[in-house]
């Protein structure tokens, strides 16, 4: 099955348009004959097109309606990157006093008791691993390291991507 280039498909919505160019028609008439996706596909945007005209508008928008809009953008200041800063915020005080609490528990020998061994024999059935595995040995202060270690690495990746980004924007917007 041969797939639709980016350049057919734009080609098929220019031929649906009907503003196509004559010979740019011609070939691709002719291109619909010999290729069985591409008729398809054409089929599908028709059906498509014909589906979207059925659905009637319950207000025709003003001629001037995208022009409204766009005037006014400038007009309310934007809000969303101050909410995008305290919800970030808020977002690393939970992550860190999260891990915080684990530390706390970690240093103070909570997880010091917790141990299990994982025997893989006895899990997979011998038919497809004839030798033996090790048991894999597991601590719950491993596990719990290993937690405090990721939510550290999400702890920067929100200090990034919701505090210090948002902060340097808004001082690059207001310096211009």
């Amino acid at each position: 099955m041969k797939k639709i280039s980016q350049a057919q498909e734009e080609m098929l919505f220019d031929y649906l348009d009907g503003t196509l160019h004559a010979a740019d028609k011609q070939r691709l008439e002719t291109e619909l004959s010999q290729n069985r996706e591409l008729k398809a596909r054409l089929d599908e945007l028709q059906n498509v097109e014909l589906w979207l005209s059925k659905i009637p508008l319950e207000e025709m928008p003003s001629r001037n309606f995208t022009l409204h809009v766009m005037g006014k953008l400038d007009q309310y200041p934007s809000r969303s990157s101050t909410l995008i800063s305290r919800n970030g915020i808020f977002l690393l005080v939970g992550i860190l006093v999260a891990v915080g609490l684990a530390t706390l528990l970690v240093s103070s020998g909570v997880f010091d008791g917790v141990q299990t061994t994982i025997n893989l024999n006895q899990e997979l059935p011998q038919k497809y691993i004839q030798k033996s595995l090790p048991p894999i040995a597991l601590s719950g202060k491993l596990i719990v390291n290993i937690v405090i270690l990721l939510n550290l690495g999400l702890a920067w990746l929100v200090l990034d991507r919701a505090v210090l980004k948002p902060l340097f924007q808004r001082r690059m917007h207001a310096g211009h």
